[in-house]
């Protein structure tokens, strides 16, 4: 293998593959990328055998061939050198030779037969959707999603195609036992998500990096991701690069009987002030717990939290309420979270009892919502 490559195009295909690659893996060869050739340039790939990644970039190439390296060191290389044009050769020890301008590095290798290979999929099966839809979705899911390994079928995003008012459409939902997020798009269709899967974190983090804003004023080629699924693996891909993730086994939660139908005490209050609020008060928070106190009445909020090593605070916010007065514990941060996906500036917060979740809604907007389970008090 044999090519000509600029820097900057060489840096963009390793900064790609980084956040795959398995540092401390105990197999080796999780933490080299694949470069292939082809007539149109290279190819990288990496994996850590549950999520992959393979884009496609500019080069010339001299002499087609393979190889395998650390994708660390090669990037950590790649990134300081001079802004020209690099040259890749593979020696015939799997080892490449780097050379750019008055610079020369000898990069240790292994043979890229040994590199897992990557399931298979069909041009033909993928589904088009927005690029600005999807990234939606996911911001404002994923982060409610598990981080446990040893609660693995909450380490993900339930996906699933549904009719909600005689309409196709998409739902995701994510959980971790304490809070959910769950958001519906109408008019999106997905054969073969009848029943729901669970696409991974990880896996939704990386297409939502290849996606990248999805926020472009008018819709082009670019702005447009492509999905399916592939035996058991969820698939997207965008231009030339493509991010597979291995669907996580297990059932999710029934978590439609989780989220409150009789919440009667609706609070209609400001995005922006709840938020200032609630960092304001958390700093005084105990670091346990992050509990804060809501004591509600009408007109008014009072937010306050104490810790016994440092003190206490409480804060009083103007809000639209009639109803009867309550008081409910909640986790700061996990309202701090949903409080920033929530894509209005006035919101609902539906409330019960101190023993009930909390549902937070953009107001308006039902097809999105937010749930929080209490803290004792």
């Amino acid at each position: 293998m044999e090519l000509r490559i600029e820097k900057k195009d060489f840096l963009k295909a390793l900064a790609m593959v980084q956040t795959i690659v398995e540092r401390r893996s105990t197999i080796p060869i999780l933490s080299n990328t694949l470069i292939r050739t082809d007539e149109k340039g290279i190819i990288l790939t990496a994996t850590d055998l549950e999520t992959a990644i393979t884009g496609h970039f500019p080069a010339s190439v001299l002499l087609q061939g393979e190889a395998s390296v650390s994708a660390r060191k090669l990037f950590e290389i790649v990134r300081e050198l001079p802004d020209s044009e690099i040259h890749v050769k593979k020696q015939d020890n799997n080892w490449i030779t780097l050379t750019c301008e008055k610079s020369l590095f000898n990069i240790a290798g292994v043979n890229p037969e040994e590199f897992p290979s990557l399931p298979s999929f069909k041009d033909e099966d993928f589904h088009a959707f927005s690029a600005k839809d999807i990234t939606e979705m996911v911001e404002k899911t994923v982060f409610a999603s598990s981080t446990e390994e040893s609660r693995y079928n909450l380490n993900g995003v339930f996906f699933k195609a549904m009719t909600i008012e005689d309409q196709p459409s998409i739902r995701m939902v994510a959980t971790d036992g304490h809070r959910l997020a769950l958001i519906d798009k109408p008019g999106l269709m997905f054969a073969g998500l009848e029943k729901g899967v669970i696409v991974s974190r990880k896996g939704l983090l990386e297409i939502r990096r290849l996606i990248g804003d999805g926020k472009s004023r008018e819709e082009t080629a670019e702005d447009v991701v492509y999905l399916s699924l592939s035996d058991n693996n969820f698939v997207a891909k965008k231009n030339e690069t493509v991010v597979l993730t291995r669907l996580i086994e297990g059932e999710f939660p029934d978590y439609e009987t989780v989220i409150p139908t009789n919440n009667d005490k609706r609070i209609r209050l400001s995005k922006e002030q709840l938020t200032a609020c609630l960092k304001r008060i958390s700093i005084m928070a105990s670091e346990k717990g992050e509990g804060l106190v809501f004591r509600i009445q009408q007109g008014s909020l009072v937010v306050s939290s104490s810790a016994h090593d440092f003190g206490d605070a409480k804060e009083d916010m103007d809000i639209e309420y009639t109803g009867e007065d309550i008081e409910v514990g909640f986790n700061g941060r996990y309202l701090l979270d949903a409080l920033a996906v929530m894509g209005t500036e006035d919101l609902v917060f539906e409330l019960k009892d101190s023993a009930t979740a909390g549902v937070l809604r953009p107001a308006g907007e039902e097809r999105h919502l937010c749930l929080v389970m209490p803290m004792k008090l």
